[in-house]
C-alpha cells in the first residue's frame, strides 16, 4: 500500500493507494496524521479513490483514525469509497459512523 499527505485549502487529505492488508503498514500514517494533529491540524480527508482491496484492517484503521483525530477536536470525512468498502461498512453497521462524501471535492465543501 502507498499513501500520500497533501494539504487542501485547510485540510490534509490522505490518499491511500493498493491493497491495505495489516495494521503494520497502517502505523506510519497513523503517526504522520497524529504529528499533523500535534501541529494544530483539525480537518482530514481519508480519500480511498486507489484502494483495490480492503479487510478489517482497513476497518481497523478507519476507526481507529477517526477516534484519534477527534479526541483531539478534529473532523475527518472519508470519500471516494469503494462498492466493497461501502459494503463492509453497511455490514458492520459503520456507515453512520463516518462523514462520508461523494469526492474530495464534496469532501472539502462539507469541511467549510
Amino acid at each position: 500500500m502507498q499513501y500520500k499527505l497533501q494539504r487542501v485549502d485547510d485540510a490534509v487529505v490522505v490518499l491511500l493507494e493498493g491493497k491495505l492488508l495489516s495494521e503494520q503498514e497502517t502505523a506510519l500514517i497513523k503517526n504522520n496524521i497524529a504529528l499533523e494533529i500535534s501541529g494544530g491540524q483539525k480537518k482530514f480527508i481519508i480519500d480511498l479513490k486507489g484502494m483495490e482491496f480492503v479487510n478489517s484492517s482497513c476497518l481497523n484503521f478507519l476507526v481507529s483514525t477517526k477516534n484519534l483525530v477527534t479526541e483531539k477536536g478534529g473532523v475527518i470525512v472519508l470519500c471516494n469509497i469503494n462498492d466493497q468498502l461501502n459494503r463492509l461498512l453497511e455490514v458492520t453497521k459503520l456507515q453512520s459512523y463516518f462523514v462520508i462524501a461523494g469526492k474530495t471535492s464534496d469532501a472539502l465543501s462539507m469541511l467549510q
